[in-house]
């Protein structure tokens, strides 16, 4: 049975913004599961979110193996999406957004993730083409940086 006050506790503490207690909470909730419970790669998600979010790049691999093993829960690929660009990844982000609104369409943090995200601009020199080495250089330079993408935002909706 799996340790619903740990799991709570954990989703608290992720809301407050306390990375490491979220982290021990999602930990001790993963102890109390097995692989076959319904909810262990959602689990597994945020533990590995929490490990990033506190930088310890081994939760990217928890979160990979989350999402490369579920089939129906958007929140792991939101959870695996928002682990990857914490970690620069961007182009992985958007790939975990896509795949996992192609599993979860009704999802819609994924939904609202991946407009936030995904959002390709005009080419900087737009009389070559968009993937010129130019081009893609210039427009990771000028890419707008995300700051206002807050870890909470894309995790949660702001009257939760």
């Amino acid at each position: 049975m799996m340790n619903q006050q740990a799991y709570d506790n954990g989703i608290s503490a992720l809301k407050s913004g306390d990375y490491r207690a979220a982290e021990r909470e999602f930990g001790e909730c993963l102890k109390s599961i097995d692989e076959a419970h319904e909810l262990y790669n959602r689990v597994t998600s945020y533990y590995g979110l929490c490990q990033v979010l506190t930088g310890n790049p081994g939760g990217l691999l928890l979160c990979r193996d989350a999402g490369s093993s579920e089939v129906l829960d958007g929140r792991v690929f939101l959870n695996l999406a928002i682990a990857e660009w914490h970690s620069g990844n961007r182009k992985r982000a958007v790939d975990c957004l896509h795949r996992g609104c192609k599993i979860d369409s009704s999802h819609a943090k994924l939904k609202e993730a991946r407009g936030l995200i995904d959002k390709r601009r005009k080419s900087v020199l737009n009389f070559l083409p968009r993937n010129h080495f130019l081009n893609r250089t210039l427009g990771r330079l000028f890419r707008r940086n995300h700051d206002d993408l807050s870890i909470d935002h894309l995790l949660f909706d702001s009257n939760s």
